[in-house]
Parts: structure tokens; sequence; C-alpha cells
């Protein structure tokens, strides 16, 4: 019962949540020891998916069948079989107890039977059978395992390859199932702190009605950031609903108000502009371009000082905004913070004095007319004005 370890080369999957610590997961399962294991074929990133899902549910009493086939098709998008789910649970007590099944002459400890068990210790997933139903449950400790550390110890596994098939082969393999264990110890720890989140902390705010699209933009623009080369757009021009196309050298993504943006220099005229990425219907990099950042550009000297996200390629001089904000009201200055120029200075009569130094103020005016009668401005003029103008239009509506 000599090992043999043989080591296959996969894609690295990608995925928002759990990404690193299951390809390190992935990257131990694919060292595929040939004991008397069942045949699983190659199901790696599904078997991880449904020890995860066992781990998981354990603390509600345990997974069912059902869940381990949907863990099984999120990553295959296919329905597994009955036998496929009893093979890949095999596959996983075998990596935490390597003697825990029997094995016929052909080595291919494929018996069908969940409870062909040899050993008296408890499997690491353990089947439960309540009310005709069978619930997977997670069994180990995995906060009581071992410490050693998980790349160390691979390192030291692969150092002994070339002569684990004379020397310390029992210690190779102990040490290989230090290295899953230690991974898993991460996964857990993980989860658990995932589900405490999900049960105590709830945000929401508005966000984007595709986040993944624009995931894909913000891997694109990096890439092209990184390489330098220009993108081409097809863009949503919202100011006046037509679809254009724009040659663009890549400043930087900026992210304000729950939106991003890409900062760059438009080809065509010369001058940088900023374009929202859920405004961005196709992107392509182009490959034989090259072009050069600026020196003194500064994402946070361009836009620090800015009110909002000014599109155009100039947002004005630096101006000075006050406000008188009824009481009430008022607290809200005192605990928001809308500007990295806010001050608030409190009045005898309740109210409060609020003072902003900002570019682009223009792109307050729908913010102050969302206020009404609790907000009025003092200064700039102008701005007083555009606000008073903005109310009567809105009030021409009705």
């Amino acid at each position: 019962m000599v090992p043999h370890i043989r080591c296959c080369i996969f894609q690295r999957i990608n995925r928002i949540n759990l990404e690193l610590l299951i390809e390190n997961v992935m990257k131990f399962l694919y060292w595929e020891v040939q004991m008397p294991y069942p045949r699983t074929g190659d199901h790696p990133e599904a078997m991880v998916n449904i020890l995860v899902a066992i781990i998981e549910k354990t603390p509600a009493g345990g997974a069912t069948l059902d869940d381990l086939k949907k863990a099984y098709k999120d990553v295959k998008d296919q329905q597994p079989c009955d036998k496929t789910i009893s093979r890949i649970v095999k596959r996983i007590n075998l990596l935490f107890d390597p003697l825990a099944y029997g094995f016929d002459e052909d080595r291919n400890g494929d018996t069908d039977d969940d409870d062909d068990l040899l050993t008296n210790e408890t499997p690491a997933v353990k089947i439960e059978r309540r009310n005709g139903v069978r619930y997977y449950v997670f069994t180990r400790n995995l906060a009581a395992g071992p410490r050693l550390d998980p790349g160390m110890a691979l390192m030291m596994a692969m150092s002994l390859y070339p002569q684990q098939r004379t020397l310390l082969p029992d210690e190779f393999e102990v040490m290989m199932k230090m290295v899953f264990e230690g991974i898993l110890h991460r996964v857990s720890e993980w989860s658990r702190l995932r589900q405490e989140i999900e049960r105590y902390v709830y945000v929401s705010d508005y966000s984007p009605t595709r986040p993944h699209k624009n995931m894909n933009l913000i891997e694109n623009l990096l890439t092209a950031l990184r390489n330098k080369k220009r993108v081409g757009l097809v863009y949503y021009r919202a100011y006046d609903g037509r679809t254009v196309s724009h040659m663009v050298e890549p400043y930087g993504i900026l992210c304000r108000h729950n939106a991003w943006y890409m900062v760059g220099r438009n080809c065509e005229v010369g001058e940088q502009h900023l374009y929202r990425l859920d405004h961005i219907e196709r992107l392509n990099i182009v490959e034989n371009s090259i072009y050069a950042i600026p020196k003194d550009f500064s994402l946070k000297d361009a836009y620090s000082s800015a009110w909002g996200v000014w599109t155009e390629p100039d947002p004005g001089p630096l101006e000075k905004i006050r406000l008188r904000v009824v009481p009430g009201v008022a607290n809200k200055f005192r605990t928001t913070r809308y500007h990295e120029s806010q001050q608030v200075t409190d009045l005898t009569d309740g109210t409060v004095e609020v003072y902003f130094e900002a570019t682009g103020i223009r792109e307050m005016v729908p913010w102050l007319m969302s206020w009404g009668q609790t907000v009025a401005v003092l200064e700039p003029d102008w701005l007083r004005l555009s606000v008073i103008e903005g109310l009567k239009e809105a009030l021409s509506l009705y």
C-alpha cells in the first residue's frame, strides 16, 4: 500500500467567495493518492463545495442529499446521481482516514455502501438518519486540528516526493493529511464568521443592478492599466440617450456614491473624462496600443475636492459654500460627513451653519433640493439662485 502521488495542472477557479481558500484546498486535492479510494472522476471543485456545504449545514443538524446535489450542480452544471454523491463523501472520509474503507483486488474500494467502515473511528462525514431522511454531519473539530503551517508542510511533503516510495511513506501520508486539515481549518473559520455576519449584520444601500458586469469591467480595466493599453468603449450617454463609441487611455478607477467610474483621456477630443462603468455596454482592450499616464496625474488630487463626480474636463474652481440647517435636521449634519471639507457650527437658535469648500458644486443642486425647507443656501449667490430655479421647475410639474 505504498502511495503514489500524481500532480495535475488545473485552471484557477474564478470565484468571489472562498476563492483563495478553495484554490489551496483544490491544489491539495489534486495530489491524488492511489489508496483504496472510491472512483469519483475528476471532481475536485465539486468535492470541496460539498464539504463546505456539509460544514456550513452541520450546526443546523446537517446537510441533506439534496443540499449536496445542489453543491455539486453549482460547480459541475449537471445533476449528479446518488452514487456520485456517495463516492465523493467516501473520498472526503478517506482524506481524513486513509484506512476507513475496505477494498477489493482491483483496489477501487467501490462498494456503494455508506456504512462499510473498517475502523471504529467516527468518520469525518457521518450519516445520520432522522425521520427517513439522511443528514450528512461533519464531526471533526478543525479548531483543535494541527497547527503546522500548510504552506511549510506542503513544501516538506514535496521535498520528500523523490524518496517517498522507499523512505518515510507513513510520515508522508501523515504530513499530507496535516496539510489538508490545516487548510480546512481556515475554511471552517471563514464559514463560521460568514454565518455570524449574515445573522447579526445587514447592510443595505442602492447599488448597481448588475454587479458582476462591473466586476468584469474592473478586471479588464486593471489589466489595461497594468499594461498601458487603450480600451475601446461602446458607451451609453445619459444626457441625450445616445450610444457612442470612444477610444480611451485609462488613468484610473474611481468609486463614489456607490457607483464605479473610469477616469481616462478621450483620444478623439484629447481631454480627460469620466465614464460610469454601468453605462459601458461593451469594452475591449486594444492590444496593439501603448500610452503613458501623465506623471503629474493623481486620482486623489483630481477628485478629492470635487463634490460629486464631475464628468466634464474642468469641474471649475474651488468654491466656498455655506448652508443654514433648521433644528432637528441639524443633527444629521453633526453626525454625517457629506464631504471631506465639511465644518459645522452650532448657532444659539438651535440651527447650524455648515461650511464646504469644493469644486464642481453645480452637482450639489439636486442634493440641496432634496432637503426641501430644512436647508437654505447662504452662499454663493449663483448656487442659491440655481436651487430656487430648480424648485420652481419642480413645482411646475404639479
